[in-house]
């Protein structure tokens, strides 16, 4: 029997709730609708559907398999539709996310490069600290900047990110430069916002993982804020470098601690996986991984 069809088939009938209304969704008679579940049923072994005159129900296994079924009917649709639009121009409205941070140097500056490259595209950025919901939002693509845990997005790495311990030349000649973690509580820090997670600074010290919480004497929710301040000779803060590599590279600031510090929260293109990864998506995303390298650009 034809597995993949035999699977289609009892999809259907699960979504429209009846033989009769799968029958005429696919274009097919009812008698060949049941003949297909009933084959299907007897080389599973189990009953997937309860029958009646005059409605279907699935049953727990049912229910089960049909879950497995979406999944890879979705599978093998994307795998054909990116065979068959391998070689399609990308064009169209191209709407995409990112947190702002990141959206002001790595994303923005680089679109009139993506749009040279591919003419027939026009790109919608979206500026959000907050998850956007693409599906309800019409998003096409996030960048997120976490530890990726949603099962119903597929995700593509980016690129590293790195975070580092900086202070300003001024503020470490005055106060001194740490030399383990535990000198940190003799300095002045600038942080996030109580509470917040990033205020948590992961290092290896004598090959044990440690946590220190940095508490703030300046306390800030906004990560270019965070830098103004270090720049201002504040403090010393942990930042991600994809903000603080130029100022590193140009030495307004001075990474300390960087034996012990162990930050990588990657960066990530993320799409729903019900949504097929079109040619604009595909192209953008292959654009980026080209652009920012193994190595990306803003490392010092």
């Amino acid at each position: 029997m034809d597995t993949l069809g035999a699977m289609k088939v009892f999809c259907s009938v699960v979504e429209n709730d009846s033989l009769a209304g799968a029958a005429r969704r696919l274009n097919f008679s009812p008698s060949v609708v049941s003949k297909q579940l009933s084959a299907l049923e007897d080389r599973l072994g189990v009953r997937l559907l309860n029958r009646t005159t005059r409605r279907v129900g699935v049953t727990e296994v049912g229910a089960a398999y049909y879950e497995r079924c979406k999944r890879i009917l979705a599978d093998v649709d994307e795998a054909e539709i990116a065979v068959s639009q391998a070689h399609t121009a990308p064009r169209g409205l191209l709407k995409i996310t990112a947190p702002s941070t990141f959206a002001h140097r790595h994303v923005a500056p680089l679109l009139p490069d993506f749009i040279d490259r591919y003419p027939e595209v026009q790109v919608q950025l979206l500026v959000a600290d907050r998850i956007v919901d693409l599906v309800e939002e019409g998003v096409d693509l996030a960048i997120r900047i976490s530890q990726m845990k949603d099962s119903s997005l597929i995700a593509r790495r980016l690129a590293p990110n790195h975070r580092a311990i900086v202070a300003s030349p001024e503020y470490l000649e005055k106060w001194g430069t740490p030399e383990t973690p535990g000198d940190l509580q003799q300095h002045a820090l600038i942080t996030f916002q109580p509470g917040n997670p990033i205020n948590e600074w992961h290092f290896v010290v004598d090959g044990e993982e440690q946590v220190f919480r940095a508490k703030g004497s300046i306390a800030i929710n906004n990560g270019d804020s965070v830098l103004d301040a270090v720049l201002a000779g504040g403090g010393i803060a942990m930042l991600a470098v994809f903000m603080v590599g130029e100022y590193i590279k140009s030495g307004r600031v001075v990474p300390v601690l960087d034996q012990y510090v162990r930050e990588d929260v990657p960066i990530y293109a993320v799409y729903p996986s019900g949504r097929h990864l079109s040619p604009k998506v595909r192209a953008f995303v292959d654009f980026l991984v080209e652009t920012y390298g193994p190595h990306p650009y803003w490392m010092p």
